[in-house]
């Protein structure tokens, strides 16, 4: 079955990684090697949380959110503090920054993902 998964580049930058994809809280989550990597959210209720969320861990998030992707929103999806980058889909290089973090898990950057 496939899905309609927004901002469909982010599948195109990480090629020829084949992410494992499923519905997750209203969005998408994309895995590799049954690490959660990527959280693609495009959704019609609350728009402001719409973009890209980048998994990590605490020890890494504040090194990833200086490379990445600084944001003034913190998420906690999963009950750990400091474990996602929002790249909120409004930002002007929105598209870069992602493409940045593809780049960072095509290159197997341990920092990325979480089991």
């Amino acid at each position: 079955m496939g899905y309609d998964v927004p901002y469909f580049f982010v599948l195109n930058n990480l090629y020829p990684l084949r992410p494992t994809i499923k519905k997750m809280l209203g969005g998408y989550a994309l895995y590799l090697n049954k690490k959660l990597i990527i959280f693609l959210r495009d959704n019609d209720k609350s728009p402001e949380y719409n973009g890209v969320y980048i998994a990590t861990v605490p020890e890494f998030f504040l090194e990833l959110q200086q490379e990445i992707h600084t944001s003034k929103m913190e998420f906690d999806l999963d009950g750990s503090k400091n474990s996602w980058i929002f790249i909120s889909e409004d930002l002007a290089d929105f598209e870069q920054k992602v493409m940045a973090a593809c780049m960072l898990i095509k290159n197997n950057d341990a920092r990325i993902g979480k089991i």
